[in-house]
């Protein structure tokens, strides 16, 4: 998820100079074009308008409550909304826009013509490694701003040793496709392979995937030869075989383990709205910015590490390039498949190589994690595991 970015950030940084990466080195069929993110005045004074409309709640016995044992609180959303009013989308916008971001045009054969966006810093070493960076809900390519601050401070285009891909994934903030089909997992694993190749990495690259970037991490692992290694920070078992009770965890672990379960049985219910009631929740969340705040509030308070919590500033760009890309109702297909598997009592599943270089970083606050024994058990592939 969005809070590994930290480690991220140490493994990447080196010494060098900021400089251009928006120079593509090879030469392709279909060149992505350059564009700047931009939202309108008259779209910005419509938002305006329907956040001093949105009203909140008046008190009772649940909101009042401060440790979110009931969720998002009255207090901390009418602050949230009160900051809300002061912010300043411009800013934010001018720094997605210090990095180069790209449209390409992708025919898939069952999709037909889609266009991804993505971010990228673009390396002119003949060596660079192809890195694909996928994000997760509720993230999007905000997320990586801060990883590709210290990339820019600390490299310039000639030293960079990677290719930083870092795209919307489908359905997902500027990402343009087909609204009459029923997108799946495999399907936004097929566009990024479709985006990787059509970038010219057809000899091969890397992918880091966090929440739902995991799951499209491990399928891409799985089917396409042109990812040779993956690197995740949520692996969650796949079968009730993939939980050792008897296996020799540690302390920090088998708490850890405890908090998974917990999540799972007090924490997890968003997964069931989002799953079996796709359209009911995305139209709530479209209908008002509280809404949206309040609902996707309560994540990005809760899910963080708690010694290193999020800012109201940060919710709040987050949430902002959800409501201006209308990514509230398109984003939830990937809960489809999650649900229907806790609704069957089954343990969600995707195709995962047991053979390709596999990473996986465990984070202290992740949700959903398998202990190094668990991992390496079923993963005889697991050549990198580092519990932070």
């Amino acid at each position: 998820m969005m809070f590994l970015l930290p480690a991220l950030a140490a493994l990447l940084a080196a010494t060098g100079s900021a400089t251009l990466f928006s120079s593509i080195p090879l030469n392709l069929s279909t060149s992505p074009t350059n564009f700047n993110v931009h939202v309108t005045a008259d779209k910005l004074e419509r938002f305006r308008t329907s956040l001093s409309a949105s009203s909140v709640a008046v008190d009772d016995w649940y909101n009042q409550h401060q440790n979110i044992q009931f969720g998002t609180t009255r207090s901390w959303l009418a602050k949230a909304k009160e900051a809300w009013t002061n912010f300043d989308w411009r800013d934010k916008e001018n720094h997605i826009n210090r990095f180069p971001n790209f449209n390409i045009p992708i025919d898939d054969n069952n999709l037909g013509l889609t266009n991804i966006h993505f971010i990228a810093l673009f390396s002119q070493k003949k060596d660079a490694l192809p890195l694909l960076f996928l994000h997760g809900w509720p993230g999007s390519v905000i997320e990586f701003l801060p990883v590709l601050d210290i990339l820019t401070s600390k490299y310039n285009a000639g030293t960079l040793p990677y290719h930083v891909i870092i795209p919307s994934l489908p359905h997902f903030g500027l990402f343009g496709g087909p609204s009459d089909v029923e997108l799946t997992l495999s399907d936004a694993a097929r566009l990024m392979n479709e985006l990787m190749r059509s970038l010219g990495f057809v000899s091969g690259y890397v992918v880091q995937g966090g929440d739902i970037g995991s799951f499209i991490a491990r399928i891409l692992s799985a089917t396409y030869l042109e990812c040779k290694a993956f690197h995740i920070n949520m692996l969650a078992p796949s079968s009730e075989d993939e939980i050792l009770s008897n296996a020799n965890i540690t302390a920090t672990e088998t708490e850890h383990v405890q908090h998974m379960y917990d999540f799972s049985a007090n924490g997890s219910s968003y997964i069931l709205e989002h799953g079996l009631r796709p359209s009911t929740i995305g139209l709530v969340l479209a209908s008002s910015p509280l809404a949206a705040l309040s609902w996707i509030g309560e994540r990005l308070i809760e899910w963080p590490d708690h010694r290193y919590p999020l800012s109201l500033d940060n919710i709040l760009t987050l949430v902002t390039f959800y409501w201006h890309t209308n990514s509230f109702s398109r984003n939830l297909y990937p809960y489809r498949p999650m649900a229907e598997a806790a609704v069957e009592n089954k343990l969600f599943n995707v195709p995962t190589s047991k053979a390709k270089p596999f990473g996986y970083s465990v984070f202290p606050a992740e949700n959903i994690l398998m202990p190094e024994a668990w991992a390496k058990k079923a993963y005889p592939n697991l050549v990198y595991y580092k519990r932070n």
